[in-house]
């Protein structure tokens, strides 16, 4: 399975919204060095310990370092959670592309 494609400044419009949650599969290192505001972390080693479904149906925005572990990734990220699920081009690298900002430690 994989998940729809969405670039940074769309999930930037759909954050500010309110009717998004965007997940870092990051690890807690990397997260731990720069973020995106808002982002919640869910390390896809720590996966299977974590229950996403408790974010509904709501449109979850998953991204990781530059795309290829969440599209790597996508059928097992899809089956632990519900709703429209999307994947941010680029990951936080695309982010920071588009001139969006980062929390740096």
């Amino acid at each position: 399975m994989s998940l729809k494609p969405i670039d940074a400044a769309t999930v930037e419009k759909w954050l500010e919204a309110g009717d998004t949650v965007l997940v870092d599969i990051r690890e807690a290192g990397e997260h731990a060095q720069e973020h995106i505001p808002g982002s919640h972390l869910v390390p896809l080693s720590e996966l299977d310990n974590h229950d996403l479904r408790k974010l509904g149906k709501r449109k979850v925005i998953f991204h990781c370092k530059g795309g290829m572990r969440t599209t790597s990734n996508a059928g097992r990220l899809a089956a632990a959670c519900e709703g429209e699920l999307f994947e941010m081009t680029g990951g936080i690298e695309g982010w920071k592309k588009a001139g969006l900002p980062v929390k740096q430690v």
